[in-house]
């Protein structure tokens, strides 16, 4: 096996892997993303010349992310799939990270914990439907906005992001909302096109975390009957509980959040609800 990066050629092999998983927030539009970040962190797994896997590996300042590790299965079971990952771990430790997350399904877990990684929380899942409803204090985001959401952002998640944050209202700027409290941003919601879903996230509020709903609701005016897929860490009891109470959402089977490194608290943040960057592994 020889691992390569990716390249724009590479982009329908990527989706058609994560098609296989049955994974429906995964679009082509997240690798183009994902080459114009950062290339080089981005890998493809041949064996003898022919693609058999991909991987993400995206670097912040001191944090990064391990993601959309796929072997294609009639070449699993061989060792393939490790020295891809380990690869994607080496790449991002050369930068100088510190800290490596990912989140890891069930069956890999005890792989990723031989390698060194720690289960933090379990990060749940959850598809559904709310009922679309207008609120005074929701309203669509607007470029003037951006600045001061990546800053909230950044203190909220703990690392700049400003990039995908940036990225994401370019493509889909009627799926990207703010709360507003006496004038000023209070929450923000930013959602994008999956396959038959609506991904949502980043979600956040800092005040009056029970309007969270209300963000919601806004962007369900928008997409209509569509179902929107939803991922929170189980710690937050806040977004969890406000999923949880419209009993709309059916809980899916969840994974591990897992680091390696000193650092736990990456997106940790009660007032961030749910942390939907492309890049969170």
């Amino acid at each position: 096996m020889i691992i390569r990066e990716m390249t724009p050629a590479d982009i329908n092999f990527a989706y058609a892997c994560t098609q296989a998983e049955g994974w429906k927030s995964e679009t082509e539009e997240d690798f183009k993303g994902f080459l114009d970040y950062d290339p080089k962190g981005c890998f493809v797994a041949e064996d003898q010349s022919v693609r058999i896997g991909i991987c993400i590996a995206t670097a912040y300042r001191e944090c990064g992310f391990i993601g959309e590790l796929i072997i294609i299965k009639e070449k699993r079971g061989r060792g393939y799939g490790t020295r891809l990952f380990d690869f994607a771990v080496r790449y991002l430790s050369a930068k100088g990270i510190k800290n490596i997350y990912l989140e890891g399904d069930l069956a890999a877990v005890p792989i990723y914990e031989k390698a060194g990684f720690r289960k933090i929380v379990r990060s749940l899942r959850f598809v559904g439907k709310i009922r679309g409803q207008k609120y005074s204090n929701v309203r669509k985001v607007t470029p003037e906005d951006l600045a001061t959401i990546c800053i909230i952002d950044r203190e909220l998640f703990g690392e700049n992001r400003g990039y995908f944050l940036e990225r994401r209202f370019s493509l889909y700027p009627d799926l990207c909302f703010v709360h507003e409290r006496n004038n000023r941003i209070n929450g923000y919601l930013m959602a994008r096109p999956g396959f038959e879903v609506i991904s949502v996230g980043p979600w956040a509020m800092l005040d009056s975390i029970d309007y969270g709903e209300a963000l919601l609701a806004g962007l369900s005016l928008e997409t209509g009957e569509q179902e929107l897929r939803i991922g929170v860490f189980e710690s937050n009891q806040s977004a969890a509980g406000i999923i949880k109470s419209m009993r709309t959402f059916a809980e899916k089977e969840y994974c591990w959040r897992m680091v390696l490194g000193p650092q736990e608290n990456l997106g940790m943040d009660r007032h961030l609800f749910a942390i939907g960057s492309a890049a969170k592994g």
